[in-house]
């Protein structure tokens, strides 16, 4: 026999996935995956060099002309190769103290590189006819660009993943049950199932649609970074995000945290009487969560300061602000002490959703639980 919280956790998964919007959002994650790979393939693709010839009767001046194209190659980001055929620069002497410079149509460089140029061979020439030595310049090496860190990138991720999660799932949830509660099809459904099975249901159905949508993502994520050189940084953080600690730290955080929005988000519709008050009633919460996004993202970027420590023991930004911590810099007994509060927290909450409910729990019937939810 089935129980009536999967068959209203199969109706609204089937509701929602039958959608055009589902698919939509279910193609959002591999397209954005897929443009931020080509992105990063023509970040990373090799400059093509353009073959240059230089015209002149000069020896130095060619010399010099070869030193001055490559200085102002490398500040624009381009490659040139000389010798045989290619795009010209003639440079002739018009006198001792002048030389007349004419860049072919179409010249692979900017008029501040081709002013570049000009500058160069003017300050060699000027060198050569002073008789002056050439200055000797020590150029300090910089030091090589830091590698972001993969493990830093991994969390901040799997965080970003639980906040997009929730805002998408949550606007479904209270739809769903200010729907049944505007059409009075709530009553319907409470003689068939008791209002905890009700809500029950539509937390699992709701959050199957989602976890479909985040494995989608994750996936596509997964499978195109296995595209790019092992030396990059995606590749990185897919191993990164794979360890098993940091999945099953990651996957009870999501469960707690969904579970505590989401018995929130049942309350506020269990309390509305249509979409208008249900909107109101939640825009504290959304409101809550957009400050909890941007209170990790600045604790990603330059830690937690001191004076919003706290945060991290308030159940509203626990979750987020817990994935942003390395699994071993909290121990495993102080990250208990901040996910059990949540789940009692959650518990209460529910508690009071079913209460809101407004009838009596009647004992369901599997066969009247069936004919309403067809």
């Amino acid at each position: 026999m089935t129980s009536p919280v999967w068959l209203i956790a199969e109706r609204e998964f089937r509701t929602y996935v039958a959608t055009l919007s589902f698919w939509v959002a279910l193609a959002i994650g591999p397209l954005a995956a897929a443009g931020g790979l080509m992105l990063a393939q023509n970040a990373q693709h090799p400059v093509q060099p353009v073959a240059i010839q230089i015209v002149s009767q000069d020896p130095d001046l060619v010399r010099d002309a070869k030193a001055a194209l490559r200085e102002a190659a490398a500040l624009e980001g381009r490659r040139f190769t000389f010798g045989g055929a290619g795009l010209r620069l003639t440079a002739n002497n018009v006198s001792s103290q002048s030389v007349e410079l004419a860049f072919a149509e179409k010249f692979p460089l900017s008029d501040a590189g081709q002013t570049l140029v000009a500058r160069t061979l003017e300050r060699d020439l000027a060198r050569r006819v002073s008789g002056a030595a050439p200055l000797t310049v020590h150029q300090k090496p910089l030091p090589a660009p830091r590698r972001p860190d993969a493990a830093a990138a991994a969390r901040f991720l799997s965080m970003l993943a639980l906040w997009l999660t929730l805002t998408g799932s949550l606007g479904m949830l209270l739809q769903t049950v200010v729907r049944e509660r505007a059409t009075r099809a709530l009553e319907s459904l409470l003689a068939a199932a008791a209002p905890w099975q009700i809500m029950a249901g539509k937390l699992l159905g709701v959050g199957g649609v989602s976890l479909l949508v985040l494995f989608s993502w994750l996936g596509s994520s997964a499978a195109l970074a296995l595209a790019v050189p092992r030396e990059a940084l995606a590749p990185a953080i897919i191993a990164e995000i794979s360890r098993p600690q940091l999945l099953l730290r990651a996957a009870l955080v999501y469960c707690l945290a969904y579970a505590f929005y989401g018995s929130i988000t049942v309350a506020l519709g269990a309390m509305a009487r249509d979409s208008a008050s249900a909107q109101n009633l939640a825009r504290p919460m959304f409101a809550l969560l957009v400050i909890a996004f941007f209170v990790a993202l600045s604790s990603a970027m330059g830690g937690t300061p001191p004076a919003l420590s706290w945060l991290l023991y308030v159940p509203v930004f626990t979750p987020f602000l817990l994935l942003l911590h390395p699994p071993g810099a909290i121990s495993w007994i102080a990250q208990l002490g901040l996910l059990i509060p949540m789940a009692a927290a959650s518990f209460l909450i529910a508690w009071f959703a079913v209460n809101r409910f407004g009838l009596r729990e009647s004992g369901p019937t599997l066969f009247s639980a069936k004919a309403i939810l067809g």
